[in-house]
């Protein structure tokens, strides 16, 4: 496995409360955009990409 890539189906902990954050889905790579995998926490709503 690539440093890009990554394994989404280990839990990921979210940076503001420590909740689990789910896999909201992941954007393809368009022009110069790289992809990105969206996630949501489930106890604050924050929301990150990566």
């Amino acid at each position: 496995m690539s440093e890009i890539e990554h394994d989404y189906h280990t839990p990921r902990k979210c940076e503001k409360c420590g909740s689990e954050m789910k896999l909201i889905g992941r954007l393809p790579r368009r022009l110069q955009h790289p992809a990105r995998t969206v996630f949501r926490c489930a106890g604050c709503d924050n929301v990150v990409q990566e």
